[in-house]
């Protein structure tokens, strides 16, 4: 079994979705994360060896660790916003217990995944524009001016997605020549699968302007979804005639 993991009005998760069934990947199941926290019945075993996981999603389907092969994670964070207790440190208690059970429920997902799970966000580590700017900086990317309290992704008018060591959009655009200094930033955020915004233009070329651990995918069209299927899998895709 496969899953693609998201939350509710992922468009390009659901095009990735689509996608994959198409090039012959089964069984491939589509999970929201409200799927996930409203289960009505989950079992999480955390043992010395390892962890696994059981869970009734609302629909009826099961989901078992153990019989997972690979997962396409986009889940941003536990939707747990409809739960509120007496008191507003209370609320805020629930929601991150249950934002670690839904992080420790992933982890215990031992093949392939694409983004594993981080303490800093469900789908990867989230950082602010200035972190993001610090690691472009270090993997050899032209960075643009970063006002502090802005988020990680500015007014950007390039996008490239980056799988594994492989450079997906428009690479053979304005972003091109930055195509390995991108690969070297998803490295150094622990990122397999990261999306770089690139601002081009101007005198000074293209600058990398942010960055996000959930991309736009539909950038990389088919060529992307044939490395993703191919990453899942550890085999080409089949696609139907």
């Amino acid at each position: 079994m496969w899953l693609v993991l998201c939350d509710d009005g992922d468009e390009a998760a659901r095009w990735a979705y689509e996608g994959l069934r198409e090039r012959g990947l089964a069984p491939l199941e589509f999970v929201l994360g409200r799927h996930l926290v409203h289960a009505p019945r989950s079992a999480h075993r955390v043992e010395t060896g390892g962890a696994d996981f059981e869970v009734a999603l609302p629909d009826g389907r099961t989901l078992v660790s153990g019989a997972v092969e690979g997962v396409l994670n986009r889940l941003d964070w536990a939707p747990v916003g409809d739960i509120f207790f007496a008191t507003a440190a209370d609320t805020l208690y629930a929601r991150e217990e249950l934002s670690a059970l839904v992080l420790s429920w992933l982890e215990s997902i031992v093949p392939v995944m694409v983004n594993r799970p981080s303490p800093y966000g469900l789908s990867g580590a989230w950082r602010s524009a200035a972190e993001w700017a610090v690691l472009a900086a270090r993997a050899g990317l032209p960075v643009a001016p970063v006002r502090l309290g802005e988020d990680g992704v500015t007014g950007a008018d390039t996008d490239v997605v980056v799988l594994g060591e492989q450079v997906f959009g428009d690479a053979g655009g304005a972003a091109g020549p930055l195509a390995p200094a991108c690969v070297r930033l998803a490295r150094a955020a622990g990122a397999e699968l990261l999306g770089v915004n690139v601002r081009a233009g101007g005198g000074a070329g293209p600058r990398f302007a942010g960055a996000s651990v959930l991309p736009d995918l539909r950038i990389g069209g088919d060529t992307l979804l044939d490395a993703l299927h191919r990453r899942l899998t550890g085999r080409p895709p089949a696609l139907a005639a």
